[in-house]
């Protein structure tokens, strides 16, 4: 029986150009890194700042490389590293993983949304044991909310069978405080789980490197 080929060095660059870094697994970054390519990997200076990684993690690998005049083979190693470096220093939850330390939970929920240039709403789901039965990010918006729908997020939550959810979305412009709209929405949604007997623990809203707490500001 013949062995499935490798994935050559350009098919992983192309993977990662259309789907974004974080669409391959940790042995495809591995070999994005560590395959040969032909050319030297010239890198300016300024293409290894703080607001140059911000692109590279929002998967625009190809502005990148254009704005920095960096090489899209030296881009995509470059993402790979970043992409690499964020699993190692923060591990996800995983599925039946009790969620027991808030800390883990926010710093996982900062690392996975504080540079995503849309707001992003999802939630966790859990069972009667707050174990993770998984995470879904349910609506995509602009820089300013996204449009949610309960009724969404009720079934999804009557799919994975859930006792409980915990909420979370990001504020792409970096201000933590929550909104009176996120605060009507956390009611509304509250409402709506409670009526099939799901507790929303928290609402988390990632700002930057600012989390904050809806039930540690005593609003749930």
């Amino acid at each position: 029986m013949d062995k499935p080929a490798r994935p050559t060095w350009i098919s992983l660059q192309n993977k990662a150009l259309a789907h974004g870094i974080g669409a391959l697994s940790q042995h495809e970054l591995l070999q994005l890194i560590g395959a040969p390519q032909r050319g030297p990997m010239i890198l300016p200076e300024e293409a290894a700042g703080s607001d140059a990684l911000r692109v590279l993690k929002q998967s625009a690998i190809g502005e990148f490389s254009r704005h920095y005049r960096v090489g899209i083979g030296t881009a995509c190693k470059l993402a790979a590293c970043l992409e690499l470096g964020t699993r190692y220093w923060c591990q996800p939850p995983r599925p039946g993983q009790a969620l027991n330390d808030p800390a883990q939970v926010r710093h996982w929920l900062r690392t996975e949304l504080r540079d995503r240039p849309r707001e992003i709403f999802g939630c966790l789901y859990l069972d009667a044991r707050h174990r993770l039965i998984r995470y879904e990010e349910l609506f995509a918006g602009g820089l300013d909310g996204a449009d949610v729908h309960p009724r969404v997020v009720v079934q999804q939550a009557l799919r994975h069978q859930a006792a409980a959810a915990i909420l979370v979305h990001n504020h792409p412009s970096g201000h933590p405080e929550p909104s009176a709209a996120d605060h009507a929405l956390t009611v509304r949604l509250k409402q709506a789980l409670a009526l099939v007997d799901i507790r929303v623990l928290d609402h988390f809203i990632v700002a930057g490197n600012s989390v904050t707490s809806f039930a540690e500001r005593g609003w749930l």
